[in-house]
């Protein structure tokens, strides 16, 4: 007859695009699901995976021992997919042609047990509840044997419905990245405004300085003589030191820089996205130190409050 088929693959969404190996076109999260079930005449397979974060990858695999040979292989072939994240696979497998060679029943050693038990029945005057019991729990009458197994055949088959599974679960991962994706997209254009809000601030910033400047001096210079250039030389001064237009031109590249990643939307990008952000949110440290502006330094603040946002988020992209 021929063989029954049965196959299930589920993934969480499952929407993406077919990625057979890490250099894919889709942003990913760390966290993802997938599971396989597969039947026929010869084996019954259920493999099952999930992950949450990690900067590394680290894979805790369970298996029968039966397959313990093949968990180099199957390491190997999760590294061709998953670059980080903290991966759980579980896998259970039973080849269906070994069950009827798995276990013998030694005839000869079970009439001679049922002879000893009848013969102790006889001298005690006493029956036994249930003879089969006594047989088969205590005296290895039936015995499992080590049967053999082709490797070739059990690793074809284990990799391909293992490939099989991480397409799957790589496109549930490219879903949950999509959303990710557009949240970053959305929080960029935020950034965005604000720093063009501070470069409306930013030519106040001397003026403002200069007057109070001026006005400090009318309060306390008495008797003193201070000419317009020293009130300019002052002034040079405190320009120099509270000039953030050097910051501006960087969080400006950055946040450029930032846009065209989660545009691009290429694949593995987590580790370089968390270093930009990381330079934003040092830009923003520095404009906020040197603008000696009310006005400036509470959109830094609120900008800052973004980009920790993004942070938080950025920890569950591969």
């Amino acid at each position: 007859m021929p063989a029954e088929r049965k196959a299930e693959n589920k993934a969480r969404g499952g929407l993406g695009r077919p990625l057979p190996e890490t250099g894919g076109l889709m942003m990913r999260s760390m966290t993802g699901y997938a599971k396989l079930f597969f039947e026929d005449d010869r084996f019954s397979l259920k493999i099952e995976i999930k992950s949450i974060n990690n900067k590394n990858l680290n894979v805790k695999l369970k298996q029968p021992y039966i397959l313990n040979y093949l968990e180099p292989l199957i390491r190997t072939e999760l590294a061709k997919f998953v670059t980080r994240g903290s991966i759980e696979l579980k896998i259970d497998f039973l080849d269906k042609r070994d069950l009827d060679r798995m276990f013998t029943y030694d005839r000869d050693l079970a009439f001679a047990y049922v002879s000893v038990l009848n013969e102790i029945e006889r001298d005690f005057s006493a029956a036994f509840t249930n003879k089969m019991d006594i047989l088969v729990k205590n005296l290895n009458v039936i015995q499992r044997n080590d049967t053999e197994f082709d490797e070739n055949e059990y690793t074809d088959f284990i990799l391909e419905k293992l490939r099989e599974l991480l397409r799957d679960f790589v496109k549930n991962k490219e879903e949950e990245g999509c959303r990710l994706s557009a949240y970053f997209l959305e929080k960029t254009d935020l950034l965005q405004e604000k720093i063009q809000k501070i470069k409306g601030f930013q030519d106040r910033v001397v003026e403002n300085y200069r007057t109070l400047l001026v006005e400090r001096l009318n309060k306390i210079k008495g008797n003193l003589e201070i000419s317009e250039n020293d009130i300019l030389k002052e002034i040079l001064l405190f320009t120099d030191k509270s000039d953030i237009s050097e910051e501006i031109s960087r969080l400006e590249s950055h946040l450029a820089q930032l846009k065209k990643d989660l545009a691009e939307n290429r694949g593995v990008i987590g580790k370089k996205i968390e270093f930009i952000l990381q330079e934003i949110f040092r830009e923003l440290n520095t404009t906020g130190v040197k603008c000696n502006m009310y006005e400036i330094a509470e959109i830094v603040v609120e900008a800052k409050n973004e980009v920790e946002k993004l942070r938080e988020q950025i920890m569950n992209i591969e």
